[in-house]
């Protein structure tokens, strides 16, 4: 008698595994494939004072002074051929301000102007159905500081 409730009792935990493992595999197939790909930041990252990059495998972001504004740089070994950018920009309550300046320029260089209020710009870059972000973090407090001098 112990036997068959037992038996009965793992048929139905089979069952409901099998089920549970059929359901979660056509969810997977469903999903696209998005090709996001985070890039890794420079730990000690600057980008007022010093370039910092963002790494892919082939490639890097470079964010960094130049002359009187800032510059976004694509440089590497295997760049991606039709790269499109866009930025986003948060101040330090993570809340979306409006898009930073951003006008390309020749030579895989791309001027980047953010608002004095953001701490962190948000780079996204699409080539194709691949897609990269890379989030630069910016020192705002050092900025108002040595601008207010």
């Amino acid at each position: 008698m112990k036997f068959n409730r037992y038996l009965v009792f793992y048929i139905i935990l089979g069952l409901g595994l099998v089920t549970s493992w059929i359901l979660v595999g056509k969810r997977a197939r469903i999903a696209p494939d998005l090709g996001v790909r985070i890039m890794s930041v420079d730990d000690a990252c600057r980008p007022f004072q010093a370039p910092c990059g963002a790494y892919a495998q082939h490639f890097a972001l470079v964010l960094g002074p130049v002359g009187d504004g800032h510059a976004l740089r694509l440089v590497g070994e295997q760049l991606p051929p039709d790269a499109r950018l866009s930025a986003l920009q948060y101040d330090d309550k993570a809340q979306q301000l409006e898009p930073p300046l951003f006008k390309s320029l020749e030579g895989g260089t791309w001027r980047l102007e953010p608002a004095r209020e953001a701490v962190r710009v948000r780079v996204n870059l699409v080539s194709g159905r691949n897609q990269w972000l890379a989030e630069f973090p910016l020192a705002s407090r050092e900025r108002r500081f040595s601008a207010s001098r």
